[in-house]
């Protein structure tokens, strides 16, 4: 079978591999979408020192399984979480399962492919069986998972204002799930340039999109002097700016990271002490909330296809990256497709 693998700066290589053979607790899943996701655009640039495999927004068909799994069978239609808890751990029995993620998953365990391959195997506990839907659109559920955990991180309120930095897939998710939790207004950050995700924020329901590389937030008229509540899907050089717009009592989430002096911000602790405002950190690992992100997707609530701008074939995956890195203008989701006919 064949498998991707990348090696930074931008350097793709798709090779023949024979995978061995499974474990007890184990599933082979015939890979039939994977979306890019900025993790894969960070390896492909500079994070991958050597050849590793990657790819975990990913949607197939279970192919074979150990002898021990009994929770999907062969033929089943299935999204895999990034990564889970471990069920003996003290935060889980003591009801955090979100505090722990250090469960099996597909990342540590020295695997031979990922999602940009023919075929993966993963532990039976990151299969969650679907159905209804396109395996493009399934892609994008592990995805939908971080938007939904900044969201729920931010405890968007009836009638809050919110403020989304950043608008990736990741971003305008999290516009249109702070729409569906009854904000009033919502309102976007993005740099210029980015037609395609300027236009469907707007089109999700953002009121307004803010240029942050032509006008400064602490500069923008919200109809109430701040915003409720903000998210931070952008690298943490803006967290200042984005405490800058809250209201008294506001809350910024934020999942943006950064390495090296990026990952280092300075703000003004008394405008936090004086506001009553609150920092959070969102981390969606483990994954969580894939039923429910699968039916945000079916019942349309997030229309996950009007993200994808660009499909290709594994072949292509080399090509098909660099392309979309160098596309500003157009380029919001990207995903790996198996068949596209």
């Amino acid at each position: 079978m064949k498998a991707a693998y990348v090696k930074a700066p931008y350097q793709c290589i798709v090779k023949e591999v024979e995978l061995r053979e499974l474990a007890r607790d184990e599933v082979l899943v015939k890979v039939k979408a994977c979306s890019v996701c900025g993790h894969d655009m960070i390896m492909a640039a500079y994070g991958a020192e050597d050849w590793q495999p990657f790819g975990h927004e990913v949607s197939g068909v279970v192919e074979k399984t150990g002898a021990d799994v009994r929770n999907v069978s062969v033929g089943d239609t299935v999204v895999l979480e990034s990564g889970t808890f471990d069920r003996f751990s003290a935060a889980s029995r003591n009801g955090r399962v979100d505090l722990d993620n250090k469960g099996p998953n597909f990342w540590l365990k020295g695997s031979d492919t990922m999602g940009f391959a023919e075929s993966v195997i993963v532990p039976r506990e990151v299969c969650v069986p679907y159905n209804g839907l396109s395996f493009a659109a399934a892609s994008i559920v592990e995805p939908l998972g971080v938007a939904l955990d900044l969201a729920k991180t931010a405890d968007i309120k009836l009638n809050n204002d919110v403020l989304v930095i950043g608008l990736g897939p990741i971003g305008l998710m999290a516009v249109k799930l702070a729409k569906a939790m009854g904000a009033r207004n919502v309102y976007g950050a993005e740099l210029s340039g980015s037609e395609a995700r300027i236009a469907l924020a707007k089109k999700w329901g953002a009121a307004d999109v803010i240029l942050s590389d032509k006008e400064k937030l602490e500069a923008y008229p919200f109809p109430r002097g701040g915003v409720d509540r903000v998210l931070v899907t952008a690298p943490p050089a803006t967290i200042p700016a984005g405490l800058s717009v809250c209201s008294i009592g506001g809350i910024l989430a934020f999942l943006g990271i950064d390495y090296g002096p990026g990952a280092f911000v300075t703000f003004d602790s008394n405008l936090v002490h004086v506001n009553k405002l609150q920092l959070r950190s969102s981390f969606a690992s483990p994954a969580l909330y894939f039923p429910e992100c699968l039916d945000l997707i079916k019942s349309g609530v997030i229309p996950a296809e009007e993200l994808i701008t660009q499909t290709f074939p594994l072949e292509e995956i080399g090509t098909a990256i660099q392309r979309f890195s160098e596309d500003k203008q157009t380029a919001v989701k990207a995903v790996m497709l198996a068949d596209r006919a």
